[in-house]
């Protein structure tokens, strides 16, 4: 399907698996195939009345789902670049209007599938930070409970160069900042040795 008939079909457009392999925790994977909405963290949201769209294959066995994730493994990129680990977990749901990255899924379906249309993340590591960034993405109820963000699920590389590149995009100017904090911690160390020098001075002849 492409991405507009997928997002009418299922709410949002479905992630393309030939990256899962590389993107996402082995154990999580497995989990997912065996129950999606509770490996998402998102069963307060899908319930008997509204099921989650992909169905759960919870009659697998432990060994046909590590199975399952081997093949995933097998076949995805032995390495992907920043932008695009951003592109194959994100961007199916949030743009990133300063990389001129738009959301897969249409946005009338996003709001009826999530309850509000995903923000932009082209200025969520200023607003937010990177702490926050990887907490949320581990486990979005932890920071926002209720919220309709699904756990991730990236593994430790992936998750990483995800938050590398939103940096690039959203904070590009941090390394920059970082070398020249040490010469203005420097300069204000050195303006407060003088200010305190002229004070005993002026004390010193008002007394």
């Amino acid at each position: 399907m492409d991405d507009q008939s997928s997002s009418d079909s299922y709410g949002v457009v479905p992630p393309d698996l030939s990256s899962a392999g590389y993107l996402y925790d082995a154990k999580y994977l497995a989990n997912f195939m065996k129950n999606p909405a509770h490996a998402a963290k998102v069963e307060h949201k899908f319930n008997d009345n509204r099921p989650y769209p992909m169905s759960s294959f919870d009659y697998l066995s432990d060994q046909e789902l590590m199975d399952g994730v081997a093949y995933l493994q097998s076949i995805a990129p032995k390495e992907m670049s920043n932008e695009d680990a951003f592109k194959d977990s994100c961007s199916r749901c949030h743009a990133m209007r300063y990389a001129k990255i738009h959301a897969k899924t249409d946005p009338v379906n996003l709001k009826n599938y999530m309850g509000s249309v995903p923000p932009d993340l082209s200025q969520m590591i200023r607003s937010r930070g990177e702490h926050y960034l990887n907490v949320f993405v581990n486990n979005p109820q932890e920071t926002l409970h209720g919220t309709a963000m699904p756990r991730v699920g990236l593994n430790e590389k992936a998750q990483e160069q995800v938050i590398s590149y939103l940096e690039e995009v959203g904070d590009s100017k941090k390394k920059e900042r970082e070398e020249l904090a040490p010469w203005v911690l420097g300069y204000l160390f050195i303006f407060t040795f003088f200010a305190y020098l002229w004070k005993r001075k002026v004390w010193s002849e008002v007394h």
